[in-house]
């Protein structure tokens, strides 16, 4: 590709609101090895008065691609997310240290979202200048970077986790970040009355801009559906509520290449308000792009924000 295509390229990439949310850039490194990249988290990409978790991810996600961009192992395997506390509208500076190394093999790295502790304005200009006493750590993440081309050997499906029917979709807009996204849902499950519903969650989902869903893109649409207890209803969930996540794990399984995804998640068990959602990403073919599998709370909406809001937002999106 010539310097003028990957620029086109770039440009057209840089005009996506998603990209415009996410994208970092590369700072320098500390002499003892910690790359960093700055980005931050925008305002329009929340639920409620916090980052929208997939996208705070995402950012993450985009900082160890472009730390990856010239090696051999270009594809994300996995990832596993923790959330230690909440993220705030900002900068951030995403902070990678290099656990694994490897010529050909599989990589490890981890990847820490961090956010000034005093001014919340601050943006990092050199490496030289970062004080990691200055900030907090929000998201703590672990890679497993490889490369799907050379990857070889066994394939066996046993009871594999199957597309949801996107025939009995219906079109939904999201309480929060609906002017981005393009949405349809199964509400065949949802509850009547005092009868509960099923805490499973279906939809298909791709950007309003026309955006591709690229390795960025999955952590986001692996946390943008309506949490699984909320099908419930009102007779088990009691008032407005909101599903931090406290862990989120995604597997990749091939390199994305769809515009829009068919996506389901459901919640088995919920104890003591806290509970698991585990599910998949698909493409139209029926193609499994990613797994993923989260744990969660129900917790007041209260905690999101102090701002008044309706039944219809508890249901988080």
């Amino acid at each position: 590709m010539s310097n003028n295509s990957e620029l086109e390229s770039a440009n057209k990439k840089a005009q996506y609101a998603f990209d415009k949310a996410t994208d970092t850039y590369y700072v320098g490194t500390t002499s003892y090895g910690v790359a960093l990249y700055n980005g931050a988290a925008d305002p329009d990409w929340c639920i409620g008065d916090v980052p929208h978790g997939g996208g705070i991810l995402s950012i993450i996600t985009d900082s160890v691609l472009r730390h990856f961009s010239d090696k051999h192992q270009k594809d994300p395997v996995a990832m596993n997310g923790f959330f230690l506390h909440k993220s705030e509208v900002g900068p951030c500076v995403i902070a990678i240290q290099d656990l694994k190394t490897s010529r050909k093999g599989y990589c490890l790295v981890k990847a820490s979202l961090l956010q000034p502790i005093k001014d919340k304005s601050y943006v990092l200009a050199s490496a030289d200048q970062f004080d990691p006493e200055q900030y907090k750590e929000k998201v703590h993440v672990i890679f497993t970077m490889g490369n799907m081309d050379t990857e070889e050997g066994v394939t066996y499906f046993h009871e594999p986790y199957q597309p949801p029917n996107r025939d009995v979709m219906e079109p939904y807009n999201f309480v929060f970040m609906s002017e981005f996204v393009e949405s349809r849902l199964d509400l065949t499950g949802s509850a009547e009355g005092e009868t509960p519903g099923r805490p499973e969650f279906n939809q298909s989902i791709k950007f309003k801009d026309g955006r591709e869903t690229d390795f960025k893109a999955i952590p986001y649409w692996c946390d943008m559906f309506i949490p699984p207890p909320v099908m419930l209803g009102q007779g088990v969930i009691d008032g407005p509520c909101w599903c931090p996540t406290m862990q989120l794990e995604v597997q990749f399984k091939r390199r994305p290449k769809a515009k829009e995804v068919l996506c389901t998640i459901a919640s088995p068990h919920i104890i003591n308000s806290r509970f698991d959602a585990s599910g998949g990403v698909w493409d139209l073919e029926g193609n499994l792009i990613a797994i993923t599998r989260h744990q969660c709370l129900i917790v007041p909406w209260s905690r999101n924000t102090k701002r008044d809001v309706s039944d219809e937002s508890s249901s988080k999106l």
